[in-house]
């Protein structure tokens, strides 16, 4: 029987941020049936951080690269001398069938998600994904019925300072920008640019968010635009979740960190091209504009019009968004 305090569980979840952030109320509904276990989280090196911050998780690791292997023979002792008595493999990857394969018959417990299926046209988000639901039937969990919800990251670090909008010279209304890493999905720089400048000029002030690998492109959207507040590569997740809940709104295309945004209660317009359109996060507090050929059939005047109509923002004026949820 689980959930005796001797216990030791592991829970594996080494793909990305899109699939950490769905995760997140299978994570609850596992700590929730472990609750005087000690949870162990198995993941990558970029999640570690917002990992640590989890509510779920008494202690986090990255996984190594199972390539080599002398490192992937050392990590498997390691795990192996914590007698964990179950697994939930929620990734459904090779590595992590290595892993279970080292165990040998005699290991723990294990429950693994089904493996994303390769063949499907147009998936929806879900489908992108490894389904968790027989895993956690297997393992007498029930399975969770939220959405996503990241708020418990808005008060996890003890620095508040450098959660806060003024820690990067931000100041009033403002809105992300966040474009994704896939050039053939992502709205063009010059889109991005002439989009800020009409948030400027409304009084919002764009703030473009990414990974260090956006810096180029960063560079090239805001030599249309001068007035954007540059932070590729200079926030971490629990920052760019703090500063998405205090955003008027966000504007992007194929970035995973849209995810984490709507998490946290930030609404928005999503440009995707036909075919990725079913890959939205939370509908609710979503537009997406669907190009047929060339992003640029989005314009920046026609996506403004698209967060007028969802009540973000005004033709004439600025205004604050409307949050789902209190702060």
């Amino acid at each position: 029987m689980f959930g005796r305090r001797k216990d030791n569980i592991l829970v594996i979840k080494t793909d990305t941020l899109t699939g950490f952030v769905a995760a997140e109320p299978v994570f609850s509904v596992i700590r929730d049936k472990h609750k005087n276990a000690k949870i162990s989280l198995l993941t990558t090196n970029a999640l570690q951080r917002i990992a640590r911050a989890a509510p779920y998780f008494d202690q986090v690791a990255a996984a190594p690269d199972m390539r080599h292997v002398e490192e992937r023979k050392a990590f498997i002792k390691q795990l192996k001398s914590a007698d964990f008595a179950a697994v939930y493999d929620l990734s459904a990857d090779q590595n992590a069938r290595k892993i279970q394969s080292a165990f040998g018959p005699f290991g723990p417990k294990w429950f693994a998600a089904a493996p994303v299926a390769r063949k499907v046209k147009n998936p929806t988000l879900a489908e992108m994904l490894p389904n968790t639901d027989k895993l956690l039937s297997s393992a007498g969990v029930e399975a969770p019925s939220r959405k996503p919800d990241f708020t418990w990251a808005l008060t996890a670090r003890k620095d508040a300072a450098n959660m806060q909008p003024s820690w990067f010279g931000i100041t009033g209304s403002f809105c992300i920008l966040a474009p994704g890493l896939d050039q053939e999905r992502r709205w063009p720089a010059k889109c991005y640019g002439e989009f800020a400048r009409l948030s400027a000029s409304a009084g919002v002030t764009p703030v473009l968010v990414g990974s260090n690998e956006l810096h180029v492109f960063g560079d090239e959207v805001c030599q249309f635009a001068p007035e954007i507040v540059d932070l590729t590569g200079k926030t971490d997740h629990l920052q760019l979740a703090a500063l998405a809940r205090e955003a008027d709104f966000f504007v992007s295309d194929c970035a995973e960190e849209v995810h984490l945004a709507v998490s946290v209660g930030c609404s928005g317009v999503l440009i995707r091209r036909a075919g990725d359109e079913n890959a939205t996060p939370d509908p609710r507090h979503v537009v997406t504009l669907t190009v047929k050929s060339q992003f640029k059939e989005a314009t920046p005047d026609f996506v403004w019009q698209s967060l007028s109509n969802m009540g973000l923002v005004s033709t004439k004026t600025s205004k604050r968004r409307k949050r789902w949820g209190s702060r």
